[in-house]
């Protein structure tokens, strides 16, 4: 895929080059590999005919939702390699969608938090890896208190669980 912005090509190989993180697995004595990719979500925003041009769409998802590149989100886009690497060692949290989870990192400036939206899943038999993360958007949001957030998992037990097949289950909200 390729994206203009301004009349220039942006460049998105940290985006769409090839990934993979490992995750100690104490339960089955090794660790696991994860193939990660990376959505357009992270680069782009919803067009908004209030804010944006017609000729701002870089893409279009489906029939009517079309994107815009978002230099906000494209500018944080290259933290998330390194942000995704130390997701073994963290806790997320479970979204209202019950199969994506959230991690945020509060950013520098501003106060607010990175908020980075994934799906694991177990991995394809030819993906010589034992499961996939997909981070499908991630974008500066409102400050949040994380702590009283409900449904926190470490990662590390979420992979093992989605490994094995089992059901995550949460306390009750």
């Amino acid at each position: 895929m390729r994206i203009f912005h301004e009349g220039k090509l942006v460049p998105l190989g940290h985006m769409t080059q090839r990934m993979e993180i490992l995750c100690p697995c104490e339960q089955l004595e090794r660790d696991l590999k994860i193939r990660v990719t990376f959505q357009n979500h992270c680069y782009t925003q919803k067009y908004d005919p209030n804010v944006h041009k017609s000729t701002d769409i870089c893409l279009t998802e489906g029939k009517d939702r079309h994107r815009v590149f978002c230099p906000i989100r494209y500018a944080l886009s290259h933290k998330l390699p390194s942000i995704v690497k130390e997701l073994p060692s963290k806790k997320v949290h479970q979204t209202s969608q019950a199969r994506n989870y959230v991690y945020a990192v509060r950013l520098e400036l501003e106060n607010k938090d990175y908020e980075i939206y994934f799906m694991l899943q177990l991995a394809q038999p030819e993906d010589e890896a034992d499961l996939r993360l997909t981070v499908e958007s991630a974008y500066p949001n409102g400050s949040h208190n994380f702590r009283k957030r409900p449904n926190q998992i470490r990662f590390a037990v979420l992979a093992h669980k989605v490994l094995t097949r089992q059901t995550v289950r949460f306390a009750p909200r």
